[in-house]
This record gives structure tokens, C-alpha cells and sequence, in this order.
């Protein structure tokens, strides 16, 4: 791993380190909480996607970004998906790659992960999968029946897969409903049996903004919760600097309750270190605002031309003199690790996690 590179891209003042790529917005799931909901359309159509070649343009002008996180839609619909993070590997020295996905199309994910696993044995790929009920009512939810049963498919391949190759992860994350507040114990218990991940996260239910948290949620029955699925990975897994990578989450975690109760933990870095491209080649400033900070095919596909403009400037300002804050996972984790006053507090996370693997696998 290219140590020094992602160092250089971390500590570079505006040089995105962490890019959110929104690939379509077609889905075959109708998820009754999805915060794109008002973007996603029918499986068979387009919707004005950029195209491969146009990708190919981006990650070639883009600057090196270490951390790719694929969304959508349902990414593993485009059938070039392994194309486009290829070019992203290949040209913009993408080292970690996410692709989420709701299980529904067992064949295209395996293959898409068997065809970057090994083409690219030095970036380090993540499937995660999201589940939120241990029966039944996790169809109704997602609007398909059968999504259960074909996610459980999906991961028992990757599973499968994982064991023949050296860079993959199988995560499975949970969104923390009104509906399933009281279902966790056995949500956890569903999935260490049925799937056995990695790591099995919990994430908030996304408000709408400025709101930090949707009406009906406990507070503390949250963090009680997040802190048990914490807890429960300290599993080995092949991907390098993982320790780091669960230290932060820890940090994070630890971090929530400030930013719960509207206390910023540090300053939001998005716009700047994490930025959000979506399917039409829209910069937004993050996943929760409606900002956008240019339009890349009308920018020569140049993100950081993008990103450096008067107008993307003007919004970061705007957003900074507000002091916002939310509960974004990937923006507060990015706000974190390139912030010096946590790198301490990093530092003894993820110390913390390499001793908790230790006694584990010993």
C-alpha cells in the first residue's frame, strides 16, 4: 500500500479524499425510509446517467482519492459498475472501495466482486449489505418480497468468495427505525448466525435537514444499541489498517451523543475532503443538503476545477459560518481522521482494537 499517497491525499487542504459516487438512480427495491426515494426510478431506466467514458474522464482529473464509496440506487445494476470503479483504482488511486446493496441480485453481486477482487488485488473492496428486521417485515419494509431470502444468498456467496481471496469484507448495516427499536437483540442474532459479516454496523435514520434527529427516536436507546453492535466486531478481517478503520468507528460512536444533541464535534469537512457526485454528474456538498457546487459535464469533468470555483467556495463558507452538523457517518468519520486534535484519541482507539482482535482470535 502506497502509505505516503494516502497521507498526501488526507493532509492536502483540497483534495477530496473521500468520494461518494451516486452511479444510478435505479432500483428495484422500494425502501419506505430511503432518503433518495424522491431521486430512484424503475431498473429499466437510465435518467440521464453518465456514461462509462465519462467516468473514465473523472477519475482521470479527480486527484487521488484513497476512499470510494459506490452508491445509488441500487449500484450493482449498471452492468459496467466494475469498469467504473476500475478507472477509479486504476486512475485515481483508490485503495478502499464500499459498494452497499440490498441483496436482491445474488448473480450480478458475486460476479462484480469475483471481477474487482481480482483485478485489482491491491485495493481493498466492501460489500455491505442492509438489514433491518430478522423476518418477514425486512420485505415489507424494502417494498419486494423475497429481499430477505435473496440478500442471505448474496452474502453466502460473498462469503464464499471471501475465502478464496485476500481483499474483500462482508459487512451488514442496520438502520435504526421507530419500527425496529425494540428488535435488535434479535436482528444481531439473525445476522451472526445467517451471515456471520465482519462487522455489523447501526446507523441512524436520516432526518431531514437541518434536523439532526427524526421525531420518535430515543436517544439513549440508541447509543445503547450502536455500542452493542460496536461491540460485536472485533473479528479478524484481511483488510490493511482495519484496526484503524474500527478505531475510527469507536471515535466516532463515542462523538454521537455530542453531535445528537447539536454540538459539533470539529469542523464539517464536506465539500472539501468528502464530496458527493451524483449519477448526473452534479457536485453536492454532502448527502444530507441540497447544495449543488457544480456540474462536472460542464465543468471538462474536472472535480477539483469544481471544488476550487468561486461558487463551491462560497457554499463551504456558508456551511462552516453555520457551524452545521449531523450525523453523517462518512462526513464525520472524514472530519475525524484528518483533524489533528483526534489523532491522539485515534491513536489509542485503534490500539484498543488491535488488543480486542488479539484476545479474540487467540
Amino acid at each position: 500500500m502506497n502509505l505516503p499517497g494516502l497521507l498526501a491525499s488526507y493532509l492536502a487542504p483540497r483534495q477530496p479524499s473521500f468520494l461518494v459516487l451516486f452511479v444510478t438512480a435505479r432500483c428495484n427495491a422500494r425502501c419506505d425510509f430511503c432518503f433518495y426515494a424522491d431521486h430512484t426510478t424503475a431498473p429499466s431506466t437510465g435518467n440521464g446517467e453518465l456514461s462509462l467514458d465519462e467516468y473514465a474522464m473523472i477519475s482521470e482529473r479527480c486527484g487521488r482519492i484513497p476512499y470510494l464509496l459506490v452508491s445509488g440506487g441500487e449500484p450493482v445494476l449498471r452492468g459496467d459498475l466494475a469498469e467504473i470503479v476500475g478507472n477509479f483504482v486504476r486512475n485515481a488511486g483508490a485503495r478502499f472501495v464500499t459498494i452497499p446493496s440490498n441483496g436482491l441480485s445474488p448473480d450480478r453481486t458475486e460476479a462484480l466482486f469475483r471481477d474487482l477482487t481480482s483485478a485489482h488485488p491491491g485495493c481493498h473492496f466492501r460489500a455491505a449489505f442492509s438489514i433491518d428486521f430478522p423476518d418477514g417485515r425486512h420485505d415489507v419494509s424494502r417494498g419486494v418480497p423475497g429481499c430477505l431470502p435473496a440478500l442471505v444468498e448474496s452474502a453466502e456467496r460473498i462469503n464464499r468468495l471471501k475465502r478464496s481471496v485476500g481483499n474483500l469484507t462482508l459487512d451488514v448495516v442496520t438502520v435504526y427505525l421507530p419500527a425496529n427499536a425494540g428488535e435488535h437483540e434479535a436482528l444481531r442474532d439473525f445476522v451472526r448466525r445467517s451471515i456471520a459479516p465482519d462487522n455489523h454496523e447501526l446507523h441512524l435514520l436520516r432526518p431531514e435537514w437541518p434536523a439532526v434527529t427524526v421525531p420518535g427516536i430515543d436517544t439513549d436507546a440508541f447509543l445503547r444499541e450502536v455500542a452493542l453492535y460496536r461491540g460485536g466486531s472485533v473479528r479478524r478481517e484481511s483488510r490493511a489498517l482495519s484496526p484503524l478503520f474500527r478505531g475510527l468507528n469507536a471515535l466516532y460512536i463515542a462523538n454521537l451523543r455530542s453531535i445528537m444533541h447539536g454540538r459539533p464535534v470539529t469542523r464539517c469537512t464536506a465539500g472539501r475532503k468528502i464530496t458527493v457526485v451524483d449519477e448526473t454528474g452534479k457536485v453536492r456538498l454532502c448527502e444530507f443538503r441540497t447544495d449543488v457546487l457544480g456540474d462536472l459535464r460542464t465543468n471538462d469533468y474536472d472535480l477539483r476545477r469544481v471544488l476550487r470555483g468561486e461558487e463551491a467556495s462560497e457554499i463551504v463558507k456558508g456551511m462552516r459560518r453555520s457551524r452545521c452538523s449531523c450525523t453523517w457517518e462518512c462526513s464525520v468519520s472524514t472530519d475525524i481522521v484528518t483533524s489533528p486534535r483526534f489523532y491522539p484519541a485515534l491513536l489509542a482507539a485503534t490500539v484498543r482494537q488491535i488488543r480486542a482482535t488479539r484476545r479474540t482470535s487467540g
